[in-house]
């Protein structure tokens, strides 16, 4: 049990270890209720849902957060005479995304195609199996343009994305969002790992100003050369996808 519930030692104290839960990426279904678990007396949970770090100021989980709509959930354990946690996150997006008719990539995963551009839009959310539920690029540049039913309202983009780093896979370099007259809409810069992280899979979300598009282009630019630190270093590496939604 111990193992469960200290983190890191210091010379001080010992920090306890983060909550549990299920899955750190959510849709807000009916009825979505989020859980956490931490199993030593004395110790609260405190969290957060609008993606602000808990204090010991803020709410105390004693039971399942029910979530309806967008959300980031931020939860970490304190107890007295130790050092609080580190966070534990949960990104929920809208159960509902505007339907795809088709999403063209360039170019094509060749060994980790899994379904092909269904990936991106099955709601089935990848797992740390990066051979399952996948796309798999060893490309510095991807090109998704994503095509819609019909002209849709659009404010919101969010990619699925898998951290690895010990199989060489990172986070993107940038992401940029392209209309198709080609006018840049919105681009985000990500920062350069700067030491090994835990493994992770994220949803990164840009927001447009909202306008009413039949498709867009994504552009996911990957880092040109694994960091220094890496072993792989100066190598090129991988980007993993998994789920467009777009709102």
């Amino acid at each position: 049990m111990l193992l469960l519930v200290l983190g890191k030692t210091t010379a001080q104290k010992l920090q306890l270890a983060s909550p549990q839960t299920a899955s750190q990426r959510l849709f807000a279904s009916p009825n979505l209720k989020v859980n956490f678990d931490f199993r030593l007396q004395g110790a609260e949970i405190r969290y957060t849902t609008d993606g602000t770090e808990p204090t010991v100021a803020s709410a105390i989980f004693t039971s399942p957060i029910k979530v309806s709509g967008p959300a980031i959930l931020k939860a970490k354990a304190f107890k007295a005479g130790f050092l609080p946690s580190e966070t534990t996150t949960i990104q929920v997006l809208p159960y509902q995304s505007q339907a795809f008719d088709s999403i063209s990539i360039a170019p094509a995963p060749k060994k980790y195609p899994a379904n092909g551009w269904k990936t991106l839009c099955d709601k089935q959310l990848g797992d740390a199996n990066f051979k399952q539920n996948w796309l798999g690029f060893d490309s510095t540049e991807i090109d998704l343009t994503v095509i819609f039913s019909k002209k849709q309202p659009i404010s919101n983009i969010a990619i699925g994305f898998l951290r690895q780093q010990n199989a060489w896979i990172f986070l993107p370099a940038a992401i940029e969002i392209y209309d198709k007259k080609g006018k840049l809409l919105a681009r985000e810069n990500l920062t350069v790992e700067a030491a090994a992280l835990p493994n992770s899979m994220e949803f990164i979300s840009l927001k447009l100003t909202k306008y009413r598009h039949k498709s867009l282009t994504i552009k996911i630019i990957a880092l040109h050369s694994l960091p220094a630190w890496h072993s792989g270093a100066g190598n090129s590496g991988w980007v993993f996808l998994d789920e467009i939604m777009a709102w």
